[in-house]
This record gives structure tokens, sequence and C-alpha cells, in this order.
């Protein structure tokens, strides 16, 4: 497992403030340290070229971090979208089977069907927390096709509803293995080296600049460091959807157990 996920053990606003504070602390006694090792006669010498290479490498830097950061909200934006229609089509199959005329058929398919939306609140999505896969899962769902196959039409209808139902499972069998594959979509630590490596460069490109007063180069290398630490917390955050406390939860799927008690107690269900 990657840093990344340890780091979302942590709640966000105490991972905000480690990241925010220990990066400007860093950035600002490495700062101090520097100014009292280094001649100031020595950097004032060369600021212009100083302050021009800092220019440039901090636009680039930051042109890095706004690509990451937009690669990350994309990939955030279509896993909320996966997520979204995976849902709908777990619940438009619910109904679909809850509803089939007949129920002797459909009562086998419904307790397959049933087992693998449990299974999906109480392993598949755990597990996804731990970024590990769920076999148990997957066995279950692949017995609600096995039960589906077994449907024998009689009429028109049933054979119209069948087909339905078969529609929606294989939709639902795509958008969940497009969330499963979402595990393998964060940030490699190839891609984690340039960042960091460019944050180092960055901040002590700001270290070499000339600035008078070393209280006031410390304040604000301190701040710089604090900023990018701002831009790494929102990457790391957006990086893992289904981890840490603000991740995808099984919405539609925990629906699907409500309306069941619903539907089969309607009448409690009215009196309360």
């Amino acid at each position: 497992m990657s840093i990344t996920y340890y780091m979302l053990q942590i709640s966000p606003v105490m991972l905000f403030f480690i990241t925010i504070v220990g990066s400007g602390f860093l950035a600002g006694i490495s700062t101090y340290i520097f100014r009292k090792k280094i001649q100031i006669k020595i950097l004032r010498s060369h600021n212009e070229v100083t302050g021009f290479l800092f220019l440039a490498i901090a636009s680039f830097y930051a042109l890095l971090l706004s690509f990451v950061v937009l690669i990350v909200w994309d990939q955030l934006n279509e896993t909320h979208n996966n997520a979204s229609k995976e849902g709908s089509s777990a619940l438009g199959l619910y109904r679909d089977i809850k509803f089939y005329p007949d129920t002797m058929e459909s009562k086998k398919l419904m307790v397959a069907y049933l087992d693998f939306v449990y299974n999906v609140i109480d392993d598949e999505f755990p597990n996804m927390q731990k970024m590990q896969s769920s076999t148990k899962t997957s066995s279950s769902f692949n017995n609600v096709f096995h039960e589906m196959e077994r449907l024998n039409p009689k009429n028109p209808i049933q054979i119209q509803l069948v087909t339905e139902m078969f529609s929606h499972l294989n939709e639902l069998s795509t958008y969940r293995g497009l969330r499963n594959s979402s595990l393998e979509t964060e940030i490699p630590p190839p891609i984690w080296l340039p960042i960091m490596l460019g944050a180092l460069i960055t901040i002590f490109c700001a270290m070499l600049l000339d600035v008078e007063h070393i209280r006031l180069h410390v304040s604000l290398n301190t701040m710089l460091g604090a900023f990018i630490a701002i831009f790494l917390f929102i990457i790391v955050l957006l990086d893992h959807p289904y981890t840490g406390s603000l991740s995808i939860k099984p919405k539609s799927y925990q629906k699907i157990f409500t309306l069941e008690q619903q539907l089969n107690h309607p009448i409690s269900n009215t009196i309360k």
C-alpha cells in the first residue's frame, strides 16, 4: 500500500493541520539555518539571476501541480459518476426482481441478489477502504447470474421482464467492474518523485533570494511551504475516493434493504 493510504487513515482536519504546519515549519527552519550559514554578500551579487530562476521554476512547478490536481479531480468525478450509475442499475434490478409476476421462480433469485447486496455493503466496500478486492462478493455476484439463467418465462410479458433484468444486471456488472478498477488509478510513486523534488527545488530557490530581514525571509518561505502543502493535501485527499472518512459510501445498496423492509411490511410502515 502507498503512503497516501496511511495518511488518509487520519481525519482530514488533522491531516490538513499536520501537512500545512509540518511543511511550513520545515521550510521556515531550513531558511533560517541557510541564512545563518551563507554569506549575504554572495546572495546579493547574484540576486537578479536567482530571482529570474526562482520565478521560472516556481511557474513550471505551479503548472505541474495544477495539471496533477486537474487529473485527480477528473478521475474523482468519473468515479462518482460510475458509482451513481451502478447504484441506479442495482435499484432498477431490485425492482425488476421484486415485481416479477412469477414469485415462485424469482424467490431464489431475490435471495441470491440480496446476498450479493449484503456482501457489497458488509465486505466489498470495507475491503475497498483497505484498497483490497472481495472474492466473496464476486462469488455471490456470479450466483445472481446463475439464478437468473434458471428463470423460465412463460409469456411475452415475462420474456420482456427477463430481458430487462439481464440488461440491468449487465449494466451493474459493467459499473461494478469500473468501481473495482478504480483501486488501481492512484498516482504511482514515479509521479510523486518529481512532485516532491519540485517542491524541494522551489523552496531551495526561495532560500537563495536576497531578503534583507531574516525574519521576513523565514516568514515568506514558511508561507510558501504551507501553500505547496495545500496542493499536496488536495491531491492526497482526492487520489483515493474509496478510502478515508470522505470516501464514497454504498448508499444505493443500503437503500435496497430499506425498500425491502418497506415493501415486506407496508402496513406497519404506514402506521409509523
